[in-house]
């Protein structure tokens, strides 16, 4: 068993951790794709400063395996290669664009798991600074009582500070981002398309 872990004094602010999971001996390399063979075929098909970035993420005894992963691939059939970088995509570059307004083109389910009524006070103010679609989109997601709880909370803010809710939504999409990474919510692809099953 060879360990792709990412060494503990480094963060992993762009959320590919995944891509470098526990590998279990490959088997047949044209039939399974496994984290240490994605990993490789990741860093050979990434520009070269994205590729270092993403190796000095890792510790001595991972950069070697997969260095030694990448001499050994041969022929990467497209197809492969495609479904490494879409994973890379939904892992890394959905996460690191994501922003509050984004709630408007999440699923009512996502938007549910991430809210807790122990966080109204949050939720209600960056929402009262919210563009009038991402309230309405959050309210009509969340259950009757929970919502009208929440817009209870809305009407009884009076006035605040635009900075304090611009930290709110900071706040809580850095929270829906690492729900993400949990695997409890999927974050919205950054350009509209559909989401890309990882």
């Amino acid at each position: 068993m060879t360990r792709m872990d990412a060494p503990h004094q480094h963060s992993d602010p762009r959320g590919v951790a995944p891509l470098f999971a526990v590998a279990e001996a490959p088997g047949d390399p044209l039939t399974e794709t496994t984290p240490l063979r994605k990993a490789a075929i990741l860093l050979v098909s990434l520009e070269q400063p994205l590729a270092s970035q993403l190796l000095a993420q890792l510790d001595r005894a991972a950069v070697e395996a997969v260095t030694l992963e990448i001499a050994r691939l041969e022929r990467v059939d497209p197809g492969e290669q495609q479904a490494v970088l879409e994973e890379f995509y939904g892992l890394g570059l959905r996460r690191l664009r994501f922003v509050f307004d984004d709630l408007v083109k999440m699923d009512d389910t996502d938007i549910r798991e991430a809210y807790y009524d122990e966080d109204a006070a949050i939720w209600a103010l960056a929402l009262a600074g919210a563009a009038p679609p991402v309230r309405s989109k959050v309210l009509e997601a969340l259950p009757a009582d929970t919502a009208g709880r929440l817009r209870q909370r809305l009407d009884r803010l009076g006035p605040f500070r635009l900075d304090d809710a611009e930290s709110a939504q900071a706040e809580l999409a850095e929270r829906l981002r690492r729900l993400h990474d949990d695997g409890r919510i999927t974050l919205p692809d950054p350009n509209g398309q559909e989401a890309i099953l990882v």
